[in-house]
């Protein structure tokens, strides 16, 4: 069972803030079970010069909201450094310009009814 408040204060102490708590079953592909979601600036790999020219373009596009790779190794390292010690999988969520939406996910937790 995962510990959801130590690996807050592991994101905390990283400099990711505003991570919350949640569980159930959702149309995001991955994520199910439970989770803690939050918005992180788009850095080291989430940045468009990282991401695929088809990326690129489709980010840069007006209208699109933003894109970026799904790939989880495109997470800042300090995350999936947090996600691979907790066993949590990775999962992007939303996409902005200046922003993405996480979530570290525990898919095998069963939600409470």
């Amino acid at each position: 069972m995962t510990d959801w408040e130590q690996v807050v204060e592991e994101l905390q102490e990283a400099g990711y803030s505003g991570f919350e708590f949640e569980s159930g079953e959702t149309a995001v592909p991955g994520l199910s079970g439970e989770w803690i979601a939050g918005d992180i600036v788009r850095e080291g790999g989430l940045r468009r010069e990282n991401q695929s020219l088809w990326i690129r373009i489709w980010d840069s596009l007006p209208g699109s909201g933003g894109a970026v790779s799904t790939n989880p190794e495109a997470a800042p390292e300090s995350i999936r450094n947090i996600a691979k010690r907790h066993e949590l999988e990775i999962v992007t969520i939303s996409v902005k310009k200046g922003s993405v939406r996480i979530a570290l996910c525990d898919s095998s937790a069963k939600p409470s009814a």
